[in-house]
């Protein structure tokens, strides 16, 4: 083999090993890319798979609800309302001062029980949640809030978000458990409520300026935020919460819009 045939043969192995390496990079970097799109995707399904599951859990308490309310508007309501009305008849008919008397008791107590349940049945069967926006239903909590005297709740919503009903309710009890949170623990005079939207993303801050707590103690996790932590984390949200002794609580959550497009259960 002379000097020029040798030079073609390391031309050609070293081109034929070119080729080899690059098809091997080539194959390794669609490996992984591949890989990456596989696992971003089943990331985005089984994100799916539990808000499908929220929304599933949601809409069953919502019938389980509605059919517990309607049964005590429908059967336990009426005959309190019949049991009344015979107390009242026995109460007028009896000549015993000291037995109207007692009737009069009786009648106070079934009346008194009666309009709680029917305030129940109410609340049970009521549909502001499924048909009201997040916005108002941050608006009505906040007047409830003043209603009470017992301190002053505040929203300010930049943009009101179209989401399903399941981040919708979702997001509603967290603004719930925050401020009852507020309430009982804390000591507050004042809570507010941001609430905005931008770009892809969801963002709400909840603030109080109460007496604030170690959010190093273990024996603070009991108090609500565990269950605020869960719903943010089935949303797919991320979330922080700032607090030191005496200067209140604040909780800051964003949560991709992505995951709140608004759908039919």
């Amino acid at each position: 083999m002379g000097e020029t045939e040798i030079t073609i043969f390391i031309i050609l192995a070293t081109a034929i090993l070119l080729i080899f390496i690059s098809g091997i990079v080539v194959f390794v970097f669609r490996y992984r890319a591949r890989k990456i799109a596989y696992e971003a995707e089943k990331s985005r399904m089984n994100e799916q798979h539990q808000l499908d599951l929220l929304r599933i859990q949601l809409e069953s308490q919502r019938q389980t609800m509605q059919f517990i309310g309607q049964e005590i508007h429908d059967s336990v309501a009426q005959k309190l309302t019949l049991a009344s009305i015979h107390t009242q008849r026995m109460e007028f008919e009896t000549q015993a001062p000291v037995e109207q008397d007692k009737l009069a008791g009786v009648s106070k107590i079934i009346n008194d029980s009666l309009l709680e349940l029917r305030q129940l049945s109410k609340s049970l069967t009521d549909n502001t949640l499924q048909n009201a926006g997040l916005d108002e239903l941050i608006r009505m909590e906040c007047e409830q809030v003043n209603a009470t005297g017992l301190c002053i709740a505040s929203c300010e919503i930049t943009n009101s978000p179209v989401i399903d009903i399941a981040t919708k309710s979702s997001l509603f009890r967290i603004i719930q458990e925050f401020i009852q949170n507020s309430i009982k623990h804390s000591g507050c005079k004042e809570i507010k409520i941001r609430l905005t939207v931008a770009g892809n993303e969801l963002a709400m801050t909840l603030a109080d300026d109460g007496k604030g707590f170690d959010t190093v103690e273990e024996k603070h996790n009991g108090i609500g935020l565990d269950s605020i932590r869960r719903r943010i984390q089935q949303l797919g949200g991320n979330y922080n919460f700032e607090s030191e002794t005496g200067k209140g609580v604040r909780l800051n959550l964003t949560i991709p819009m992505n995951n709140t497009a608004k759908t039919k259960l």
